[in-house]
């Protein structure tokens, strides 16, 4: 499953309106919000929340957890 980013994690987290908009649009509580980034739930990345995320002016790639890729 994806995860999202460092990015939207942290401003999901430091950024109080990003949070309560998050939360409105999800229809939970704020304080459900900040414990589904310190998680980082799956849930973050419903369909809804992406829209918001895109909304807010983030791209695929910063929504979105890159894959590390380990060469030995």
């Amino acid at each position: 499953m994806k995860k999202v980013s460092v990015l939207i994690v942290q401003k999901i987290l430091n950024e109080n309106n990003f949070s309560i908009e998050l939360a409105k649009i999800l229809d939970i509580q704020q304080q459900s919000v900040l414990g589904l980034a310190k998680r980082n739930s799956n849930k973050l990345t419903l369909f809804i929340a992406v829209q918001f995320y895109k909304e807010k002016g983030f791209t695929e790639e910063e929504i979105f957890l890159q894959p590390q890729i380990n060469i030995n």
